[in-house]
């Protein structure tokens, strides 16, 4: 070993038997644990990776509990009649910063002269160092016998309690039981082990830099780090916060540069998930290199600030598809399903957010299952409670999908004629003719029959006339000009048309109209069909015909004939049809349908309203 290196040992183990200030950084690096979660600093931390949080504060727990049924034994080197004993005095004294007893705990008999040439003070110190960024100490392992483990293929007088994992093999850690002097026999960490810890240390070891901060700080260990490693730790815990809102800045001003619908969206997701996942990362990356111990690395792990990262990160990408659905729906004139757009995304953030406890939960080693069962109970009471809402909220859920209505719809729900004001989670409100509101529940409405009045494609137009009995003639004449009034009328669809004598009750004559308006608006049609009434007015009147209203015809004189003029009218529009090859009967010929059609214009040339 070169001089520089065992100046450098010598250094960084000048400061550690300084006077404590333990607890000086114990509450901001508390803070330092909420905000340092990590998935892993290496794939190499086997350890890591398969402890929890729990399982190291129980191994903790168990080495102090271990070490106060000790005390009775009173724990020193030369009182190591075990295995267990030489590991629990060897971590009370470096822990106590006492690093010469410490030191007494290793064997330095037959050890290669440069390995002698360091204090056992610092060897201890650098073992310890590099034993802890590889291994949590499981002290139920550790044999409690004066014998150790016979069965574990090792020498009666060797036990392994540990491995360090170095680039060209691995170095196993043993303790073996040596003469004492007196005629018995103590444990130590075996001589071949500390032939190692050079080796050990110039793999594992800390910088120069980190040795001379260690050297000038304040001796403590917080959380399983070092002096040097929590004060690194808490730096870079502020500055990367800037770091990284530096970053995100200049990213969300690249990417606001191009168009798009979305920029305030974006400039938010920008300024705290993404800010937030960056700044997690950072520290995960400078962290990693602070050669930190397997119980600092669990207990970063376990904290659940990359989860809280990780969740805001999924968070903001679906409130950004939600600003981005929510614009496309204004663009497309379908604001009306933000009603259920905003509910979904809550509970996908809901769901979301409890996913990511409940596997942060797990990871950290709590169990779980007690949680699950109590969530699983407490929402069935929930659903019970709430039924009646989840039954309207289900119905909200099909109003939306099956879409029978929007708002601004008119529509009829049994006797209930009104307009869609507003689909809700809870009730649908309608806006009836006498300008009140109903609310009818989700539920109820989704199953009902409804009539979707505003989708129809077009209005019929019925209408059965009953005539004082005509004569034939009359009725021919009457049925054939309806058909060419509403065949040239340009607001009435061609192929919706059938006008007939439908049957003769008593002395009247009755005559089924049927046309479709080609309109969906309810006041359109009705100045259509007044004047498709007057128009059909004119021309009963005009062939002489007379309206009868329903009932029993009590013959009092004799019926109305029209005049000798009138019939003679009739007679020659009869032959007229005939000559022309164009009788109305039993329907107009094609021909004639495409001279008539639009020839009726409406509205009028002289109306008001053109």
């Amino acid at each position: 070993m070169s001089n520089s290196q065992r100046h450098s040992y010598t250094d960084l183990f000048a400061a550690i038997r300084r006077p404590a200030m333990r607890y000086v950084l114990q509450t901001f690096l508390t803070l330092l644990l909420m905000v340092s979660s990590t998935l892993g600093f290496t794939q190499g931390d086997q350890q890591a990776s398969k402890a929890s949080a729990v399982a190291v504060y129980q191994s903790e727990q168990l080495a102090d509990e271990l070490i106060g049924n000790a005390r009775q034994k009173k724990l020193y080197p030369a009182a190591a009649r075990t295995p267990l004993d030489a590991i629990l005095g060897f971590r009370k004294f470096l822990r106590q910063g006492d690093t010469a007893t410490a030191g007494q705990y290793l064997d330095m008999r037959y050890v290669p002269d440069e390995v002698a040439e360091i204090e056992a003070a610092k060897l201890g110190q650098a073992l310890a160092f590099v034993w802890i960024q590889q291994n949590v100490l499981d002290f139920t392992a550790i044999s409690d016998s004066p014998e150790g483990h016979l069965d574990d293929d090792l020498p009666a007088y060797r036990d392994k309690v540990g491995e360090v994992q170095l680039a060209d093999g691995v170095v196993p850690v043993y303790v073996q039981r040596v003469p004492d002097g007196e005629g018995g026999s103590v444990w130590r960490i075996s001589n071949a082990t500390v032939a190692l810890i050079p080796r050990m240390w110039e793999e594992h070891g800390y910088s120069d830099f980190a040795i001379w901060l260690s050297a000038h700080l304040p001796t403590f260990n917080v959380l399983g780090m070092n002096n040097w490693q929590a004060v690194s730790a808490l730096i870079a815990l502020i500055t990367l916060w800037y770091v990284a809102g530096f970053l995100t800045r200049l990213i969300s001003w690249t990417v606001t540069r191009f168009p798009s619908q979305i920029t305030e969206g974006i400039e938010r997701f920008f300024h705290v998930p993404f800010r937030l996942i960056s700044y997690v990362l950072l520290f995960r990356y400078v962290i990693g290199q602070l050669g930190l111990s397997v119980t600092a690395k669990v207990y970063l792990e376990s904290s659940p600030l990359e989860y809280i990262a990780t969740t805001v990160l999924i968070l903001g990408l679906i409130t950004l598809w939600r600003d981005y659905k929510l614009k496309q729906l204004s663009n497309t004139g379908d604001m009306h399903l933000a009603a259920l757009l905003k509910p979904m995304v809550l509970i996908i953030k809901i769901f979301v957010a409890l996913s990511a406890f409940l596997t942060w939960a797990h990871n950290a080693g709590f169990n779980i299952s007690t949680l699950i069962a109590g969530l699983g109970v407490g929402s069935l009471a929930v659903a019970l409670a709430a039924q009646r809402t989840m039954e309207n909220v289900i119905g909200a859920i099909t109003l939306y999908t099956a879409r029978p209505i929007r708002p601004g719809d008119f529509c009829r729900f049994g006797e209930i004629k009104g307009t869609v004001e507003e689909i809700g989670l809870r009730s649908v409100t309608l806006r009836t003719l006498d300008r009140t509101l109903v609310s009818i529940p989700n539920a109820k409405f989704s199953a009902d029959q409804v009539e979707n009045i505003s989708v129809r494609d077009r209005i019929r137009y019925f209408r059965q006339l009953q005539l004082q009995m005509p004569t034939s003639n009359q009725l021919r004449v009457i049925l054939g000009e309806l058909r060419e009034m509403l065949a040239s009328h340009t607001e009435v669809q061609q192929d919706t048309i059938s006008v007939r004598l439908e049957t003769i009750e008593a002395a009247t004559a009755v005559l089924r109209i049927d046309a479709g308006i080609t309109t969906q608006d309810y006041q359109t049609y009705l100045a259509i069909a007044e004047d498709l009434n007057l128009r059909l007015i004119e021309i009963v009147h005009r062939n002489g015909a007379i309206f009868s209203g329903p009932g029993q015809v009590l013959q009092l004189r004799e019926f109305f004939q029209a005049d000798l003029e009138t019939m003679n009218a009739v007679e020659g529009q009869l032959k007229h049809w005939e000559s022309n090859g164009t009788s109305p009967f039993p329907d107009i010929p094609e021909q004639r349908k495409e001279v008539l059609k639009g020839s009726l214009v409406f509205p009028p040339k002289d109306s008001t309203t053109e």
